[in-house]
């Protein structure tokens, strides 16, 4: 099912059958369920008769077909959910009892059945190559699917949410604030709240930048990136505190130097992109990154040259081989390695 023919269906109240709310983002989710008890009418007051909620990956099918022939209470609809489906593993005689529900529910028109899944309990296979399930119940069910968003998406679902509250916003903003708090729409909602809200105690108008860096929550990835940022700012103080800091959490040397080597593995790309003459948004298609990401690279890339940066992976090779037969290990060898290449 389309998402605009689910949302049309909201409209007209046209309401039948069975939903499958289901993928990786679980705010839309949540978020269109929502909007479905919504447009249901489902009054508090006779939730209970109303609007029960059954959760778990085993879905107990007696329990459903007891909800969907069980008439609403001072209502026209009922809206049974199955919260945390796992389609995936159900047996063969699973999907029977979910075919025979769906033909329950046709004689049951005031009772509306959702389910929810998340992005392993349902394989919806390719558009090539839809998997069984999806040939079998893609007419049979309302599937609803809800992928992670793009960045381009994020940005523009988090425009419309400061604009909500009033607080004024620019794209390099958007890209700041995803690429500090990821791309959970959960977490980035909270941080609009945040955000908005520390905005509107300073009387200030938009956020920038700045507000992003001093109070959005970062990511462990972001976090652990850290030694990442100072290599990027060629900051040889910020790279020793970031080292110090993952000594005390005991972060693995071999996991803080394959950081370290994806850093600069990204930086030569860049490099190399940008030697040819390509653009920032032409480089940001090739290589799949974070717009906001690219520009600091970018901007990195010309505070090291090429020349410095081929240099820096080419050491990098020789501190793992090193590591290897003898030579310098561990923080030591990070060490040395950040005092000649940054």
């Amino acid at each position: 099912m389309e998402l605009n023919d689910f949302k049309a269906e909201l409209k007209s109240s046209a309401f039948c059958g069975i939903y499958v709310f289901a993928g990786e983002e679980d705010y839309l989710v949540r978020y269109y369920l929502s909007a479905l008890r919504g447009a249901l009418n489902i009054d508090e007051t006779f939730a209970v008769f109303n609007n029960p909620v059954y959760d778990g990956d085993e879905v107990d099918f007696a329990k459903l077909v007891d909800a969907v022939k069980s008439p609403p209470m001072m209502s026209d609809y009922k809206l049974i959910e199955w919260r945390h489906a796992s389609f995936s593993s159900m047996s063969e005689r699973d999907l029977e009892h979910l075919e025979e529900l769906a033909e329950l529910v046709r004689d049951y028109p005031y009772s509306i059945v959702a389910f929810t899944s998340d992005g392993e309990g349902l394989d919806f296979g390719t558009v090539k190559k839809p998997s069984k399930f999806i040939t079998k119940f893609g007419k049979l069910l309302k599937i609803l699917r809800f992928e992670k968003s793009s960045d381009n998406a994020l940005y523009s679902w988090l425009k419309k949410h400061f604009d909500a509250e009033g607080v004024g916003v620019d794209l390099r903003t958007l890209e700041a604030l995803v690429f500090r708090s990821g791309h959970s729409m959960d977490v980035l909602a909270s941080e609009v709240e945040k955000l908005s809200a520390l905005a509107k105690a300073r009387g200030m108008s938009a956020i920038t930048v700045r507000e992003v860096e001093e109070v959005a929550s970062s990511t462990p990835e972001c976090d652990t990136f850290a030694l990442s940022n100072a290599i990027i700012e060629r900051n040889k103080a910020k790279a020793y505190a970031a080292l110090e800091e993952m000594k005390v959490r005991r972060v693995d040397a071999g996991a803080a130097m394959g950081m370290i080597a994806r850093t600069y593995d990204d930086l030569l790309a860049v490099a190399v992109l940008l030697d040819e003459g390509r653009g920032l948004s032409d480089i940001e298609s090739v290589l799949k990154m974070n717009s906001y990401k690219l520009k600091l690279y970018a901007a990195a890339v010309k505070k090291y040259g090429t020349p410095r940066i081929a240099g820096a992976v080419s050491s990098l090779a020789r501190v793992d081989a090193d590591s290897k037969f003898g030579g310098v290990t561990g923080y030591t060898a990070i060490e040395l390695f950040v005092s000649q290449n940054i």
